[in-house]
């Protein structure tokens, strides 16, 4: 069966696909309508150049005209042989560019047979039309010259028309060729747009269909789930899908979370079936010795009650730690640590030094916040070779200091539940667990250095 992640990477391939074509296309349009536009130029401007040829006839025509009328006013010929032969010069270079240009075959023989013609008729000006003007002192007879000049001129207007008529007739072909490669162009998009529209519409909605489809069977079996108090979300999703996954790691985590809660019942069950009793018989047993006087052994067996109500109360702390709601406030630092010390039992207020360099605002829960901190302060006294520790405040953070051997381990470890160093016998191995945890939900840091006498545990809070 294909998965939703594999239908929606072959949705998105095909529509990619199509997207890729949209732009093969748009980039073969773009060079097809480069090659049009280059081969249009060329057609203007060979149409350009074969219209100056145009110009160069009737240049000759006229050159010939005003010697023939004027051919007495010597100075008049002579300019005009001049500008023939300037235009003849002009010609020859004009030449090889023109017929260079030409496209095709029959167009390069009308382009030779039009220059042909130019060269014949620059011989009838230079030779034939000078030797009469010039040279010959008999009676000027300009006829047989303009037969000859009139029906070469005429054989190049003839052959000019035919090339500007073949010309303008690619040029008309190519703006048409034009046209319709555009047209074509724009239907070809509008079909691509359209199948991409369709499909990614039809892939989408029935993709979406199916996780709505599976989304609602879900939602069915969490609602069943909470109805009649299972353990398991017992619905079918089907297989080999990415919500039978999240299914199955939702029903894995609920079974895990079941069978914990279970152990943890039997365990605070079995706890306060094991505390009752003897704390009922010690009191009992505390009643007699305070009649028979026994003052050693009432101290005695009032610490034994203390240890196991310092036992009980941290064990249920910590299990309310599982499931506490942070509800933060805005305090000060020296309010916190003034409700810490209020906490504790402390009978020489010498052995505590309190130094607030930076009485800065702490965003948190107070109450917890003030357990975590009183716990530090509690290790701290309880484990100092000397007094008197250390409190101090300072750029975000808290330091808790004591005058003792440097600890044998990483924080890590005394982080962990029933964690002492070797051969203590005071503590639980409680404290630090909790005070690690209350530090963690509030996303605040909790470290560990040694600087010689000192072990220090501070806390640092956010900015």
């Amino acid at each position: 069966m294909i998965t939703i992640r594999q239908r929606l990477f072959i949705s998105f391939s095909l529509i990619l696909l199509i997207i890729l074509s949209i732009i093969g296309v748009f980039f073969y349009t773009i060079f097809n309508l480069s090659e049009i536009h280059k081969s249009q130029i060329h057609r203007y401007d060979q149409i350009r150049r074969v219209e100056k040829l145009k110009e160069y006839n009737n240049s000759f025509s006229w050159i010939v005209l005003d010697i023939v009328t004027d051919y007495e006013k010597m100075d008049v010929v002579k300019k005009r042989l001049e500008k023939s032969d300037k235009l003849f010069k002009t010609l020859i270079i004009k030449k090889r560019e023109t017929i260079e240009n030409s496209e095709s075959i029959i167009e390069k023989q009308n382009l030779q047979q039009i220059f042909q013609y130019f060269e014949e008729i620059e011989k009838l000006i230079k030779y034939e039309l000078y030797e009469l003007v010039l040279i010959s002192k008999d009676e000027k007879n300009f006829t047989p010259f303009n037969k000859n000049f009139e029906k070469l001129s005429f054989k190049i207007d003839k052959l000019l028309k035919e090339e500007i008529e073949y010309l303008q007739t690619r040029l008309d072909k190519t703006e048409k060729d034009r046209n319709q490669f555009i047209d074509t162009i724009k239907v070809e998009l509008v079909f691509l747009f359209i199948i991409a529209f369709l499909l990614s519409s039809i892939i989408s909605s029935r993709i979406t269909k199916q996780i709505k489809d599976k989304l609602d069977k879900l939602n069915k079996g969490v609602l069943q789930l909470f109805k009649d108090d299972e353990t398991t979300i017992k619905i079918d999703i089907g297989k080999n899908n990415e919500l039978s996954e999240i299914t199955h790691n939702l029903n894995s985590y609920l079974e895990k979370q079941s069978d914990i809660i279970h152990s943890r019942e039997e365990l605070l069950r079995n706890i306060s079936h094991e505390l009752k009793t003897p704390i009922s018989k010690a009191k009992f047993l505390l009643e007699n010795l305070r009649h028979n006087k026994d003052n050693k052994q009432i101290d005695s067996l009032n610490s034994v009650f203390v240890d196991i109500e310092e036992l009980t109360s941290k064990l249920l702390q910590r299990e309310k730690l599982n499931f506490a709601k942070v509800n933060s406030s805005k305090f000060k630092t020296s309010s916190l640590i003034l409700e810490s010390l209020s906490k504790l039992s402390i009978d020489d207020e010498s052995k505590v030094e309190v130094d607030i360099k930076d009485d800065f605002n702490i965003h948190a829960d107070k109450y917890y916040l003030t357990i975590a901190l009183k716990n530090l302060i509690d290790n701290a006294m309880k484990y100092a070779d000397e007094s008197p520790i250390v409190i101090e405040a300072s750029e975000n953070k808290i330091e808790v200091k004591n005058i003792a051997k440097k600890l044998s381990s990483d924080l890590i470890y005394y982080t962990q539940p029933f964690t002492r160093e070797p051969n203590q016998q005071l503590g639980h191995g409680l404290g630090l667990n909790i005070v690690n945890k209350i530090i963690q939900i509030h996303d605040f840091k909790l470290e560990y250095t040694y600087k010689n006498p000192y072990n220090i545990f501070s806390i640092t809070f956010k900015n």
